[in-house]
């Protein structure tokens, strides 16, 4: 290839020239650029070294907002070296308030801020996470205006920028919803039986993971500085009633309707005040097995019928309404004036799934036990005990058995020529009584549904079944029991 001589300097001039038009047009867009975010955002340069506790004690219009940051110790927080943005309510908002406890008022201002910058630019409808772990709602309204619950933004006054954030005005103090659960704690004795019902499911235990170990005792136990662990079964399992980001509808009744209802109904369960403990909590979760379900509604846009958190079903024409729509921050609240128990919600089949650990125990622990695969058994799955002997059990425990007739069932594959017989632990006697007659696990076929016959409980609440080896096989001393699933059928739904 030729080149010509002095091609590449005069190349070079070309480039120089046009790279110094380039920075001298970039360097006109910055300014620009620059004079356009003063305008957008108003910000003085001399407040970016400013926090956002700062912008609002240097305007007067905030001055009772940044009064009450500081008495309740939000100071600390404001002035840290992250990113917050306030919705700051000019001192006329706080005029006519209530009368809120210090506690209440360290809500009411968290509820104010967000660890995050968010300019007016960014406005939409949102749902903004607060300190507090609530949310903020914010809503577009007309002429591209923005309000959050029923306060309004001042769009002349937005984007209050400095080095740690952004301050935003509106013309009303945000005053958190409780959410349902929150809501229920907060009500009068009138409700105390819900209340201590979702008490009832409390569980606090040790973190041994977080706990430090500090020694032994004279026993030489371990001794730890302990940190406690709280759950609660029904919030975290079931129906997470105090998860802001949940979506609930509550129907909830009063002490006295609960107690008419369960009086409706007492036939089953018997009298409460004499229930112990554990099995009066089994009640009360049947009690309000419909009284949660997943999404809002209103009473106006309620269906026929809704499935309840525990999969019961609500017909909206049995439910007797005082005070609907309470809207909450994670759902809406009916307080009824009524209540009753469907049967369907207790007259139901208890099924023992024999393969699985919980509540299972045997009469010795030194023969085998393990869960089989089959396809044909009701899980996929049966217990294989490799137990020996006549007497020998799997005993299974069962809450929330009726004070009814139950028709026992019970089945399994054609393993093993023992004999099998089902016993249930007598309400009155104590002792263990036989249902039905022995029966042959081979000759009765594979899988084949076994009805023992029926038992009468006496009380309502926690009972023991068991199956038992009651007759030597061919080969004594080989005994074992195969077992998939156990029923207890109510006698009022039992189809042969």
């Amino acid at each position: 290839m030729i080149v010509m001589k002095g091609m590449i300097p005069n190349t070079l001039r070309c480039l120089s020239e046009i790279l110094v038009v380039l920075l001298v047009a970039l360097l006109h867009q910055s300014c620009t650029l620059n004079g356009e975010f003063d305008k957008h955002y108003g910000t003085d340069i001399e407040s970016i070294d400013d926090n956002v506790l700062k912008l609002l004690a240097d305007n007067p219009d905030f001055s009772k907002f940044h009064d009450a940051l500081v008495r309740y110790g939000f100071d600390k927080i404001l002035t840290r070296n992250q990113y917050f943005t306030l919705f700051a309510p000019v001192n006329s908002a706080f005029d006519e308030l209530p009368e809120y406890s210090d506690a209440e008022w360290k809500k009411i201002l968290g509820f104010h801020i967000l660890y995050a910058r968010l300019f007016s630019n960014e406005f939409s409808d949102l749902r903004l996470l607060t300190s507090t772990g609530k949310y903020l709602i914010m809503n577009t309204e007309a002429d591209e205006e923005f309000t959050i619950f029923e306060a309004r933004i001042n769009p002349g006054n937005v984007d209050k920028y400095c080095r740690n954030g952004v301050v935003h005005e509106i013309d009303r103090v945000l005053v958190p919803l409780p959410n349902i659960y929150e809501f229920i704690m907060s009500l009068d004795t009138a409700y105390s039986i819900l209340q201590e019902f979702l008490n009832s499911m409390d569980i606090r235990y040790i973190d041994y993971e977080r706990s430090v170990r500090i020694g032994v005792d004279d026993n030489g136990n371990a001794i730890y500085d302990t940190i406690w662990k709280e759950e609660n079964y029904f919030l975290d399992q079931i129906a997470g009633l105090d998860d802001e980001k949940g979506a609930f509808t509550g129907f909830l009744p009063v002490n006295q309707d609960v107690r008419d209802a369960l009086k409706e109904v007492s036939g089953y369960f018997g009298d409460i005040d004499q229930l112990d403990e554990e099995t009066y909590n089994q009640l009360l979760f049947i009690t309000f097995s419909g009284s949660f379900t997943g999404g809002i509604y209103t009473f106006e846009d309620m269906p026929d019928t809704l499935s309840s958190v525990t999969g019961k079903i609500i017909e909206k024409s049995r439910l007797k309404f005082g005070e609907p729509n309470l809207e909450l921050s994670n759902g809406i609240v009916h307080l009824l004036s009524d209540m009753t128990i469907p049967k369907n919600y207790f007259l139901l089949p208890i099924t023992i799934e024999c393969e699985k650990k919980e509540n299972r125990t045997v009469s010795t622990t030194t023969y085998p036990i393990e869960q089989r695969s089959d396809t044909r058994a009701s899980n996929g799955a049966y217990v294989w005990y490799g137990s020996e002997f006549v007497g020998d059990y799997i005993e299974f425990t069962v809450k929330m058995v009726l004070k009814t007739t139950y028709w026992i069932i019970w089945t399994g594959p054609k393993l093993g020529p023992s004999h099998y017989q089902i016993f249930i632990k007598d309400d009155l006697t104590g002792e263990m009584v036989p249902v039905g007659d022995p029966v042959n696990n081979w000759t009765k076929g594979n899988f084949v549904p076994v009805v023992s016959g029926t038992h009468t409980f006496n009380e309502f609440g926690t009972k023991k079944v068991r199956i038992v080896i009651v007759d030597e096989a061919p080969l004594i001393g080989y005994n074992s029991i195969y077992v998939d699933y156990i029923k207890l059928v109510p006698d009022e739904i039992y189809i042969p």
